[in-house]
């Protein structure tokens, strides 16, 4: 079926592209928009610019139309956002805790903690969650379903004058309102993930119309659940969302309140071990449906301040939110327009799940640091669980050396001695934020201004549990092992908990508290001046000041509990016998200010052909979670992070004639003022962070996003990016011995930027044969990425495909059946990845050598890999 206009977009894209400066809160309320755009086949915008079709506009903004939406079927919010050219997206994880960045925007992007860090995810107009936190961010609260109505993706340039501390980009979830999709829609899925293996089902339900007097509603959710791609024995994903809105149209303006309530447990996939960083292999023993995550298990555990608390692997990242919006649109007089957008929201996550699943072998020093038999001698037993079967055991003669006198270990042929260390994870993070934006526009002969301000408010708590430490066999769905401890004067020692967790409020992990305000306040003004018909000048500033009042419970030292007797009163059942203690609180604050500007200068060539070059240079302030970092005395005292600083230049080229529409856009982007952090230990055993190494990534690319449709029957769109990042003046620290004072800082040389691969496609084929059947195919190519700093091996690239059918039958098409299939081939791809030799080497990728690789290529290393084939059956119904 040929579409009457080929131009994917809609009118408030068009809006957020025109208003360089308060994007999207100066643009239009969506559903006139939407119904502006169907009624005219054309984009109609009345903002403070002259109205403008996506292909006229100076800016680099894609949409995902509902169509396209309706064609995928997505792992996650983020996923959605690869039809957006420029945009790295990795979702390997699951639903939760993925990575977004744009034209290599980007610095510890292999980090699933802090995937948000350089752009915003926002629901109709406003940031999901402003407070950004190692393991907290706006993906936790956000999902999409039936009442999604589009995407707008906004890459880089004018970003750093329309969003709030967001340089890399906005990505923007508009949803249905009863004025522009009025009826009612059931939605059915079920499908098999992990090759065909887990079940998922999913219900989406809604409603919307017209209640009288230009007063408009819509209420939309889901529920689903689903074991994931890798089945850990338990639901990965269970729960869903409900929302709503009520419109008020009175003629001059309107008023709209939104409310969402979201309710969801989820969990996200840990590290495979692998072999041969030349081409690398999954483990013999493992394959990529394989799950290594800890098995569900309820126990209590007591932490640091002497409260009681529960974890059980199976209840995941409890996610809640519970938001209030209003948007306020009015015509004080012709050509002058007032917005105001604002919601209140409280976003909270109760963690019960395993992570820092890493290879690790027995006589580890590290391990009895993690199990708290460091400084005993005598014999360390390690049992299957309920069982008298021994899986190995461990003699110390000082209770700092460590020899295996026994193995009798699963899958040693991926280490020998190994096991996986399984952190229980029990953190508590609260946030509640008020935000509101302001907008006034005006349209004055050739100039269309706009000014105004936004206004942020966070309230911020975190508490870090001690549900314990447990090793497990090295095994798909492992199960902890009983670990007991004998002296060499015959006392045995219980080291694990009956749930075979060890370390009860200790652990180098646990015990920490944060909490404090973050507030931000913005001013923003612009203008685009219409110099003739045909060349238009724009410029956009942004005042942005941002404050940060942060108080630390540190860690002390580790302490005996009841006189050594421990919780339970039982000197010999070691699990509770310790725990960390808190130091004195530590307060920290920042303030940050600076601007921001962007300008453009805009010539249509024809018709049909329009080109811009726009310069944008702007700061990345240091988040929530960097100022928290900074919670030891001398810290506070001495470190005053200065914010990343990003310029760019884009040239844009866009055509558009008929069915035909390609957008290439050349870009030179600079990331600078970047930190680096490692972490060792010290001679006594506790972690230290040496001083922080700064650099700078420079990426020179071409992004193309083109759509055309060939004849009545089929259609492309394709975004396509080429491109090279590098990193330079970054530099290792090494460490020499345990003692920190012989650390030894060595320069990385310039190289190709990490994570940032140089080719990125997506392209979708749409055949429709028939008016009531459309037959999908989707090919997406990432290129091979440096996998550090030091260019030390390179992910490789890979391809994947995804096919659909869609069926649309019955009085008015209101019936539709749809089957898909993700990963056709069941190609194999990393996207992440961590060294082995140790547990804290798993975490300091930077400290891998290229002479190390080298020297021994076909070594041992950790992975997470795209997620496996699934099939899918999609059934919907319109009243």
């Amino acid at each position: 079926m040929k579409r009457a206009n080929s131009i994917r977009v809609s009118a408030s894209v068009a809006a957020m592209a025109l208003c360089l400066v308060a994007a999207p809160a100066v643009a239009q309320n969506a559903e006139d928009q939407s119904d502006a755009a169907e009624v005219n086949k054309q984009i109609v915008v009345t903002g403070v610019f002259s109205a403008k079709s996506i292909e006229n506009a100076p800016i680099s903004i894609a949409a995902v139309t509902a169509e396209e939406l309706s064609q995928q079927i997505a792992n996650s919010s983020a996923d959605l956002i690869k039809n957006v050219p420029g945009v790295f997206v990795n979702s390997s994880l699951g639903e939760i805790r993925n990575v977004v960045f744009s034209r290599g925007v980007s610095a510890n992007s292999l980090d699933g903690d802090g995937g948000y860090y350089y752009v915003s995810m926002q629901e109709d107009g406003l940031p999901v969650e402003p407070v950004t936190v190692g393991n907290f961010g706006p993906d936790y609260f956000s999902r999409p379903d039936i009442m999604l109505d589009r995407l707008e993706g906004l890459r880089g340039g004018t970003a750093t004058v329309t969003g709030n501390n967001a340089p890399g980009g906005i990505f923007n979830y508009i949803s249905r309102t009863g004025k522009s999709h009025p009826g009612l829609e059931m939605q059915g899925k079920v499908g098999l993930e992990g090759d065909g293996k887990n079940p998922y089902y999913r219900i989406d339900a809604y409603n919307g119309g017209e209640l009288g007097n230009g007063l408009y509603y819509a209420i939309g959710g889901f529920y689903r659940k689903s074991d994931g791609s890798r089945d850990p024995g338990y639901a990965l994903n269970k729960g869903g969302q409900i929302r709503a809105n009520l419109l008020w149209d009175y003629g001059n303006g309107s008023v709209r309140f939104d409310v969402k309530y979201l309710n969801d447990h989820n969990g996200w996939f840990e590290f495979t071990p692998a072999f041969n960083y030349n081409d690398p292999k999954i483990a013999a023993g493992f394959t990529n449906t394989s799950s290594v995550l800890p098995p569900a298990n309820a126990h209590s555990f007591t932490n640091p301040d002497g409260s009681t608390g529960s974890w059980d692997a199976s209840d995941l990242v409890h996610a809640r939110s519970l938001s209030f919006g209003m948007t306020w649109d009015h015509e004080l007089a012709d050509g002058i327009k007032l917005q105001n957008r604002a919601r209140y929201s409280e976003n909270k996550t109760d963690w019960s799940t395993g992570g820092v699943i890493f290879p690790l072998t027995l006589d580890d020093f590290f391990l009895s640091i993690l199990t708290g038999t460091l400084g005993l001698p005598g014999t360390t037993t390690y049992k299957v669980r309920g069982t008298n079967d021994v899986a190995a055991q461990v003699v110390s003669f000082s209770g700092f050396d460590h020899t295996v006198v026994a193995n009798n270990l699963p899958n040693q042929n991926v280490l020998q001695n190994g096991v996986f260390s399984q952190a229980a994870l029990s953190n508590k993070y609260r946030s509640r934020t008020f935000q509101d934006q302001l907008t006034l526009s005006a349209s004055l002969g050739d100039h269309s201004l706009a000014v105004g301000a936004s206004f942020s408010h966070s309230r911020y708590k975190q508490i870090s549990g001690s549900a314990g430490f447990g090793i497990s066999g090295l095994t798909s769905q492992p199960q902890v092992y009983d670990i007991t401890h004998t002296l060499p004067n015959g006392t045995v020692l219980q080291v694990t908990d009956p749930a075979g967790f060890a370390s009860q409020g200790g652990g180098i992990f646990d015990g920490d508290g944060v909490s404090g305000t973050q507030r931000q306040i913005s001013f923003f003004a612009g203008d685009e001046w219409q110099v003739t018909d045909r060349l238009s000048i724009d410029g956009g500033i942004r005042y942005e000041d941002i404050r940060y009042d942060v108080t630390n419970l540190t860690l002390g030292a580790a302490a005996p509990v009841n006189g050594g007797a421990g919780a339970d009163g039982n000197p010999l059942t070691l699990w509770d016998n310790n725990r960390n203690t808190y130091g004195a609180p530590t307060n920290t604050k920042r303030n940050f200010h600076y601007l921001n500007y962007t300008g453009a200068v805009n010539y249509e060539v024809s018709d049909n052909f329009q080109a811009y070059l726009r310069y944008t240079r702007g700061k990345k302030a240091p988040d929530f979670g960097g100022i928290a970092s900074i919670d030891l005395p001398d810290e506070v005292a001495t470190q005053f992070p200065e914010p990343q600083v990003v310029t760019q230049v884009e040239l844009g080229l866009k055509y558009r004639s008929g069915d035909v529409r390609i957008g290439v856009f050349p870009f030179y982007s600079k990331l600078s003022n970047v930190g680096s952090t490692q972490t060792f230990t010290d001679q006594n055993g506790q972690l230290y962070t040496p001083p922080t190494v700064y650099g700078e990534i420079e990426t020179y690319g071409i992004e193309i996003d083109a759509d055309a449709d060939f004849g009545d029957m089929l259609n492309l769109r394709t975004a396509i990016t080429f491109q090279n990042p590098k990193a330079s003046k970054f530099g290792l620290w090494l460490a020499n011995t345990p003692d920190p004072a012989d650390d030894t800082l060595q320069a990385t040389p310039k190289g190709d930027a990490d994570n940032n691969p140089k080719i990125l496609t997506r392209t979708t084929a749409t055949l429709t044969p028939m008016d009531s059947l459309s037959l999908f195919l989707t090919h997406s190519y990432t290129g091979k990425r440096a996998a550090n700093r030091a260019n030390a091996w390179y992910l490789p690239g890979f391809h994947t495909f995804d096919f659909g059918a869609a069926y649309e039958f019955g009085a008015d098409k209101r019936f539709k059946l749809q089957a898909n299939v993700n990963n056709v081939f069941n190609q194999f791809g990393i996207m992440s990845w961590a060294r082995a030799g140790g547990f804290l080497n798993s975490l300091d990728r930077q400290g891998l050598t290229k002479a190390a690789v080298q020297a021994n290529p076909n070594q041992l290393l950790s992975i997470v890999a795209i997620q496996p084939r699934s099939f899918w059956l999609t059934g919907t119904v319109k009243f």
